[in-house]
Parts: structure tokens; sequence; C-alpha cells
């Protein structure tokens, strides 16, 4: 299994799982099952968040090369305490309660910001894509922002499948190129829109929908990191449906 991701409270959380069949085959959820989600406790035990198909962010299925897995993208951590949180599963197959109900598993865990967090590409290099002329609002200090924001979206879409942060880009050696390419992606996503605020226009051409993508593929294990091995797992626990299951399976 992949090592407990780790998240700050500024970050936005992924947590995935599998329901293994004990054969080597895992399997979906019944979909119109009412009792299908996953609640979300902190550190100390409280509830904070609960997910299903209609929650946001949303519980849906994806596949990878091993088979099905389900998962979340996107948990706001404001709220949570520092400290480890479990995931409490509870879902049927085939109409057959998965147990134990709910079955229990370490999620992630939250940790304190540093704020020495390493980013991933420059100002300078964002700035060179944009258009020539740049208005005064759009300063480098705001681009820096953009730039942080998205680093932490990487390392959040990666943690767990590999081991982030990723050295920063002023590092020795620095960034993988393709994650530099990724986080100049997304802020220049982020300062078109900017643009496109300031003069009332579509600035943004799909960039941020096209560089998480990209992020999915590195996921899936379709894209590999130069110099960079990913973790054997890319999905967190694995539930089964058998009385037998102990509370924690991660």
């Amino acid at each position: 299994m992949s090592a407990l991701p780790k998240y700050r409270q500024m970050d936005y959380a992924r947590f995935d799982f599998r329901i293994s069949n004990g054969l080597g085959s895992y399997l979906e959820p019944d979909w119109d099952d009412p009792g299908l989600g996953v609640e979300f406790y902190d550190s100390q035990g409280i509830l904070r968040f609960t997910a299903n198909q209609t929650s946001s962010p949303p519980l849906v299925s994806g596949s990878d090369r091993q088979g099905i897995f389900l998962a979340l993208e996107g948990i706001n951590l404001e709220n949570f305490a520092l400290g480890v949180c479990d995931a409490r599963l509870s879902c049927r197959v085939n109409a057959e309660q998965v147990l134990p109900c709910p079955t229990v598993m370490e999620a992630f865990q939250v940790i304190p910001d540093s704020g020495t967090e390493p980013v991933y590409t420059t100002a300078s290099k964002v700035k060179s894509e944009l258009p020539a002329e740049i208005p005064a609002q759009l300063t480098d200090p705001v681009i820096e922002q953009y730039i942080f924001d998205a680093s932490r979206k990487i390392d959040a879409g990666l943690s767990g499948l590999y081991p982030t942060p990723f050295p920063g880009i002023e590092q020795n050696p620095a960034t993988p190129g393709l994650i530099e390419r990724l986080c100049r992606k997304l802020a220049l996503s982020e300062s078109l829109i900017f643009l496109g605020t300031l003069n009332q226009m579509e600035l943004n051409p799909l960039l941020e929908e096209r560089a998480m993508a990209e992020l999915d593929r590195i996921r899936k294990g379709e894209l590999r990191i130069a110099g960079f091995e990913p973790n054997l797992s890319v999905y967190q626990g694995m539930i089964l449906p058998e009385e037998n299951t102990g509370d924690y399976l991660d």
C-alpha cells in the first residue's frame, strides 16, 4: 500500500479506495444504495465531511491498469484538526452489505503549513506566455501566489503516488520538467482569468482543464515523471466484502 498522504489545511485532499472480491478483481458498489457514502472524521473524532454521489466533491468511480477504484477529489481541509483522519465507508455490492459496516481506514494526515513549500515554476516563465502588455494590476506577487497555489494543487493530486513535494524550481536538481509545465499552465490559467476579469472578456482557453487532465494521466500511470519512481499503489485502501475483515485495512 502507499504511504499515508499528507496534506496541509490549505490543501484539498484526495481519497481513493478499492473494493476487492478477494480473488484479484475489484468491484463497483451498488450506486443505487442510499447508504453508500464515506464519512471523514478528523484527529479529534469530529465528523467533518460526508461524501456520496451528490456531495461536493462527489464520490465517483474510475479505473486504471489494476481495475476499478472509487475516489474523492478536492476535500476541503480548512476545518480539519491536525493529525490523522479516518474514513468510514458504508456500501453494498450486489445488494450485500460490505462488512464491517462502517469499514474504517486511515485516510490521510493533516499537517501544519511550514511556510517553506517549494514552487515549481517562476513568474518570468508564466509572464513569457501572457499577452505582451500586462496591466499593472497583474503584479509579480499576484502571479507568484498563483504559482504557489498551482504547486500545492499538484502536490495534492500526486500525494501518495509520488514523494511530494517535488524539488523547487530554484533547487538543484530542479523541478521535473513535466511538473514545471503543469504548474506553469495552472498559474497561466489563473493569470488569464485575472486578465479576462479586468477586460470583461474570456481569456482562459481551457488551460486548467487540460492541465488537470494531464495530472490525471500521471496519476493513472499513463505519463511518467522522469527521475521519479511512483509508489507501488495508486490507491490508499482496499476493503473486502467479507465478515472477517478487520477494522483497519490500510
